[in-house]
């Protein structure tokens, strides 16, 4: 089987504000990723929505069409995935002897590894964020193909795919949740993420390592 897995992060860095590390993945079959983003597509057509999905340009008046994006997202095969650190800058990464940037392949790892089948083929697509891109495409290539059949990763820019806005929502609420150093005032945030959690059924904190539709992986050390 081919599949397509399309990632974001936020706050990576060690110098942001926030000391909370998101990061994303949606898992999608090959041959359903051009219907998908022709359905996201309509959608935002529909609901005359012209802009980029994107956590930090959300609009209150878009209500109705978050919430049927989210209802699509559950109501067809694609699988997310999500690793979050929620103390990136007591020096996580020196428990494992690696520096921060070492540790980042090991969140994507983590982050990606039940999604992996050693029979499979996956085309990886992560959201461009800085210079360091083509490293960083060496490294996970490196790791993550030794558990696949084949494995090849791609930078693409974030407009460029309606799934990986989508993981952005996804991510964005996970680490809004999970934030303990900003009071919470955005209600349009508030609404996305009280929406996923009925539907999901639980709270966007972690979940069981079987939940296999909606997973989020909580690591915390320290």
């Amino acid at each position: 089987m081919k599949y397509k897995i399309f990632c974001d992060e936020s706050n990576h860095l060690l110098n942001t504000k926030s000391n909370l590390m998101v990061n994303g993945a949606i898992l999608v079959k090959e041959d359903e990723v051009e219907q998908i983003n022709r359905d996201i597509k309509f959608l935002k057509h529909k609901y005359n929505y012209f802009n980029e999905l994107k956590w930090t340009k959300l609009l209150n008046s878009k209500k109705e069409f978050y919430m049927e994006l989210i209802d699509y997202f559950f109501e067809h095969e694609m699988k997310f995935k999500a690793t979050f650190i929620p103390n990136k800058k007591d020096n996580v990464h020196e428990i494992y002897r690696k520096s921060h940037d070492e540790f980042y392949y090991i969140v994507y790892f983590y982050t990606m590894r039940n999604f992996m089948n050693p029979s499979d083929e996956y085309k990886i697509y992560l959201d461009y964020k800085d210079i360091n891109g083509g490293k960083r495409i060496k490294e996970l290539e490196k790791t993550l193909g030794q558990h696949t059949k084949k494995c090849d990763i791609y930078i693409i820019q974030s407009q460029e795919s309606q799934i990986l806005q989508l993981c952005d929502i996804f991510i964005g609420a996970i680490g809004y949740k999970n934030r303990i150093d900003i009071e919470k005032k955005s209600e349009i945030k508030l609404f996305i993420i009280d929406y996923i959690e009925k539907k999901l059924g639980y709270p966007l904190v972690a979940t069981a390592p079987w939940i296999n539709k909606f997973n989020i992986f909580r690591w915390y050390l320290g």
